[in-house]
């Protein structure tokens, strides 16, 4: 088999080819077990091990998390610095960088567990406090002080760490008992007139509804399945209202005007905001689809396919990520089962259910945010993730197009490649990715945009939902992973007591806080940097320089944009992006 990029059809030696892609088969199978109707990988093969440079990159991490829980405990009078030192050497004597595989989502537990014993919030504000070698995120002032709490919940909607959920609608969901008197005094008009005018935005997440829920520390964990409404007023969204879930009757329609009853619905709108971002936006709809694409690239294109040259980039270290989150982060007793609401089973079925009604096809975004009627840029001028988010994807698309053309000059070549239609039958099979919506893969622009898909998932995506994860999920004042108080019905107390008894116990925040801190920082890639040795073919060589000169202009216009936001949005500027799913 030649090392020259080529389409099966020019291959010198095809029985050489053919055999090697099939020994590839052995290694690269797909399994359905965790979680439960998923495609994954059967195992990690050596080859697929995190590497010795990005063990090197992902210590300093690991030494950051040691040293602001050290920070933290010194803080507290009572423990002062043995259990400052306690945690630090904990972290540096359990993390080395040697079994990356063993240790990604382990190591930060002990160091949490020893800033726990000396960390007691006494306050919702305590909580605060966490930051000591790490920067304290924007977020935290805006979401703590009264007047600004409500924008802070409506900017997280279009720039926080799942956008993935706002949805412009022209009628108000059934049995979401929201009135003109909820929405007259931040809208100035009806709810009528707000729904006609197009200016009427909703975040549903009643699925999460009745979800079983685990125990953790001996405490109770709970989850809502809230409702809220925002509003685009003079250009900006507003928090409108919040139903804590589907029942009016239990659950009454909550405004920013009602105090501690609002900072409490709010809660559990963050909560199952965070519930849903982890299951469906981050971990089941980039992770596991690229992971889906891993291992059918791996079976069916041979290692000098031209396509195969293009993914290789953008799914290198996906497959030790992912075998490291389902052997500990999402397993049993793992950071997830800890941190977040739902037992551990029910997380897996609910990653599964967005999984697969995922469309690959509606996957581009302008496709994905027409859906939810957010491309009207005279309703909703600002929204920062959709902005940086088309451009970048803009980016993506012309490169792919113009490295799909130096392989395919007609349909019929497109047709014609065995290994191209393999993959992408493999991408839907019900033996193999199980993913919905393949982009047709029988004509040049098919392809193109297929392999744009998968490469934006892979980078833009991901990143997207990735790295606000520390600045947004690491106070749980403003977004925790469970509730620790049941929801609020009618008729129960709303007070600044009954909100602090939702917010969990030191050691869970902690450990949640190490996990987002290590998601969000390990960076070892960046878009259109490839390696010198990445593609051997020179005509690609001029290609890349114009991907990465289209990325650059990117950056300053994204860069210019955010000079003016309330809040800085710097996860897709191309210089954060990382090239594949690798944290």
């Amino acid at each position: 088999m030649s090392d020259v990029p080529c389409l099966p059809s020019d291959e010198l030696d095809p029985a050489s080819r053919a055999d090697a892609l099939e020994a590839r088969r052995d290694d690269y199978r797909f399994v359905h077990d965790w979680p439960k109707g998923v495609a994954t990988s059967s195992w990690l093969p050596e080859r697929d091990e995190y590497s010795v440079s990005y063990s090197a990159k992902a210590v300093p991490t690991y030494v950051t998390i040691g040293a602001n829980y050290a920070e933290l405990a010194l803080k507290q009078i009572r423990r002062g610095p043995l259990a400052a030192l306690k945690s630090l050497t904990h972290t540096l004597s359990d993390f080395d960088g040697s079994n990356l595989k063993r240790d990604m989502f382990r190591s930060y537990d002990s160091a949490a567990q020893h800033a726990a014993d000396a960390f007691k919030p006494e306050t919702w504000q305590d909580y605060a406090e966490i930051y000591c070698a790490w920067d304290k995120p924007g977020i935290v002032d805006r979401v703590t002080a009264d007047a600004t709490h409500a924008d802070a919940i409506a900017w997280q909607r279009i720039a926080g760490v799942n956008p993935m959920v706002l949805t412009r609608v022209t009628e108000i969901p059934e049995g979401f008992a929201v009135t003109d008197a909820h929405v007259l005094p931040i809208a100035g008009v009806d709810l009528e007139t707000l729904l006609a005018q197009g200016r009427a935005f909703v975040t549903d997440y009643r699925m999460l509804e009745g979800v079983p829920c685990g125990t953790v520390e001996g405490e109770q964990k709970y989850l809502a399945g809230p409702i809220a409404l925002f509003a685009a007023v003079n250009g900006q969204l507003r928090s409108v209202a919040v139903q804590v879930g589907s029942d009016p009757r239990r659950f009454p329609v909550v405004t920013p005007a009602e105090g501690w009853a609002w900072r409490m619905a709010c809660q559990c709108l963050q909560v199952a905001d965070a519930n849903h971002h982890e299951g469906s936006s981050h971990l089941g709809r980039t992770h596991m689809v690229m992971e889906a694409t891993t291992i059918a690239m791996k079976r069916e294109l041979a290692p000098n396919h031209p396509l195969a040259v293009l993914l290789e980039p953008h799914t290198e270290t996906t497959l030790a990520i992912d075998h490291s989150a389902k052997t500990s982060l999402i397993a049993r007793g793992g950071t997830v089962d800890t941190v977040f609401a739902a037992k551990i089973a029910a997380f897996g079925d609910f990653v599964h259910s967005q999984v697969s009604t995922l469309r690959l096809d509606r996957v581009p975004p302008r496709i994905e945010l027409a859906d939810r009627g957010l491309d009207d840029r005279d309703i909703l001028p600002v929204h920062p993730y959709r902005d940086d988010i088309v451009e970048v994807w803009d980016a993506i698309e012309s490169w792919v197009a113009e490295y799909v053309a130096l392989y395919y000059t007609a349909d019929a070549e497109v047709l014609g490649d065995v290994e191209l239609q393999a993959f992408a039958r493999a991408l839907g099979a019900e033996s193999g990715g199980r993913l919905q919506g393949v982009p047709d893969a029988t004509t040049v622009a098919g392809v193109t945009r297929l392999m744009a898909t998968l490469v934006f998932i892979a980078s833009a995506q991901h990143s997207a939902v990735n790295f606000p994860q520390f600045d947004n999920m690491s106070y749980s004042p403003n977004m925790a992973g469970a509730l620790f108080a049941k929801p609020p019905e009618k008729g129960d107390e709303t007070s600044e007591h009954a909100f602090f008894d939702m917010l969990p116990p030191a050691i869970i925040m902690l450990k949640g806080a190490s996990m987002v801190y290590l998601l969000s920082n390990v960076h070892d890639t960046k878009l259109g940097n490839y390696r010198p040795d990445a593609f051997t073919d020179p005509r690609v060589v001029p290609l890349v320089a114009r991907f990465q000169s289209a990325l650059k202009d990117v950056e300053a216009k994204i860069e210019a944009r955010d000079a003016s936001r309330w809040l800085s949005y710097p996860y897709l500027k191309p210089s954060n992006i990382l090239q594949s799913i690798s944290i």
